[in-house]
């Protein structure tokens, strides 16, 4: 595991240094993801669709079935 040293700005940013950023792939513009464990924060790199597209798929669903689910939704939709 590595360990960083960053600062914190005047105005709460948060810096991070640049062999952080590069060892989880941060790129500027990039959304991160922070959670509160219990030794501390974890930081992770947000996932962007081009991400998730190449992960393994939680669920596969057929043509029929999406076309199934969409009649569903669309009823519903106009019931409300």
């Amino acid at each position: 595991m590595s360990e960083y040293v960053g600062k914190v700005g005047k105005k709460g940013e948060l810096y991070m240094p640049a062999e952080l950023r590069a060892e989880i792939g941060l790129n500027p513009g990039d959304d991160f993801l922070v959670t509160i464990g219990m030794e501390g924060l974890i930081v992770k790199k947000g996932k962007k669709i081009s991400d998730l597209l190449m992960e393994e798929p939680i669920a596969k669903v057929t043509g029929k079935e999406m076309g199934e689910i969409r009649k569903e939704l669309e009823k519903e939709i106009i019931e409300r």
